[in-house]
């Protein structure tokens, strides 16, 4: 069996070369959209690492510098997630409302919230799937906090169920779904790597319900209240290559070992309170606050343009700066943010009608945008 690169379109997943790969290769599922970049030249430098292992593949990320990484998923992790949601009642409930009509799914297959919500859940179901954004109101929508956001704004039908991940819903979003009504929003935390950790209702919990059979390990930060989570759990990859200058690098955990998320918050008999990424954690105006956050809370507020923050240094010390594409002026944005949010979430220096510098992969390059407020 031999590895082979697949950039994993939907013809790639309906045509079921797919599973006709997993029979017979090991499939390195990209992105679509990666095709013809320099993350590509970064793919075809070295030759492919081999996967020793039946039915295994792998599935490419990236961090924030731009440089691919290859998570090996084992089918028996996929198996098991796959298995854990199709006999949760909540999750059988929600499909069987789409099983007449269908579900849409507009997300990418080929990572793996989509792999699983948008192909594998639904086939072992035996739901009809559309691949694409519904126009009129549907009973289940396989998508993402943005793809809502910009319905919404559109004034097109928004469905009765949503699924979404990969950031955390914006508040001022799930306030104005709550408010209006007529819509559900199950939010799934994890990762490429942890697979599946917890889940929400997006519109009416702040904290995650973290799933069972997972183990977890909390490890105090110093000087704060909060946590960073570790964890075991069947679904978790303990296997991943990193690109580095001699070529592909197996990294692997140790099996009793637990696994770092990064993720800091504070945990509680009610749940998991996800704060943010430890790199992307700030302390700012006295309170500790994270830039993801931020910017999915700006996302809420159907402001035009993109909003990137990043950690800025001043002469009093660490601060927050604000990038944005966007055309109103930077008072204007401050004014808004401090009528909305926090005072400790509005950045003390915004600059506007900016184009967002981007990482090969398309991900807003955090540095060069730093070097912008230093400039």
């Amino acid at each position: 069996m031999t590895s082979v690169l697949r950039f994993a379109d939907l013809e790639y997943f309906l045509s079921g070369n797919f599973e006709l790969d997993l029979e017979k290769d090991q499939p390195i599922l990209v992105d679509p959209l990666w095709k013809g970049t320099v993350f590509e030249n970064h793919l075809r430098k070295f030759p492919l690492p081999v996967l020793d292992s039946k039915k295994s593949f792998c599935l490419v990320t990236s961090g924030s510098t731009g440089l691919p990484k290859m998570v090996w998923k084992e089918w028996s992790e996929i198996e098991a997630e796959i298995s854990f949601w199709t006999t949760d009642e909540n999750v059988q409930s929600l499909y069987t409302i789409a099983k007449t009509e269908g579900m849409f799914v507009s997300v990418p297959l080929c990572h793996l919230y989509g792999l699983l919500w948008g192909y594998l859940i639904p086939k072992r179901l035996k739901i009809p799937t559309k691949q694409n954004i519904p126009k009129d109101k549907a009973n289940l929508w396989i998508t993402s906090a943005p793809q809502l956001q910009k319905a919404f704004e559109s004034g097109n039908p928004l469905p009765q169920n949503a699924v979404v991940s990969g950031m955390k819903f914006p508040v001022p979003l799930a306030r104005t779904f709550r408010d209006r009504g007529g819509i559900s929003v199950l939010e799934i935390y994890g990762s490429t790597e942890t697979g599946a950790i917890g889940y929400r209702d997006a519109l009416r919990q702040n904290r995650f319900q973290i799933l069972p059979d997972l183990e977890l390990k909390f490890i105090a930060i110093e000087g704060t209240e909060e946590t960073e989570l570790q964890m075991k759990s069947p679904f978790l990859s303990p296997k991943s290559f990193l690109l580095e200058e001699e070529g592909w690098i197996l990294q692997e955990l140790p099996q009793n070992e637990y696994y770092a998320t990064n993720d800091i918050g504070n945990w509680s008999e009610r749940g998991w309170y996800l704060l943010g990424r430890k790199d992307r954690i700030i302390k700012h105006k006295g309170k500790r606050v994270s830039l993801d956050r931020v910017e999915s809370e700006i996302l809420g507020l159907s402001l035009p343009g993109e909003f990137v923050c990043v950690p800025i240094s001043d002469n009093f010390g660490d601060t927050m700066g604000m990038l944005s594409s966007t055309n109103l002026s930077p008072k204007e944005i401050e004014s808004r943010l401090l009528r909305e949010m926090p005072e400790s979430h509005v950045p003390k220096q915004i600059l506007t009608n900016k184009p967002i510098p981007r990482l090969p992969n398309g991900k807003p390059d955090h540095l060069r945008i730093r070097e912008l407020f230093s400039s």
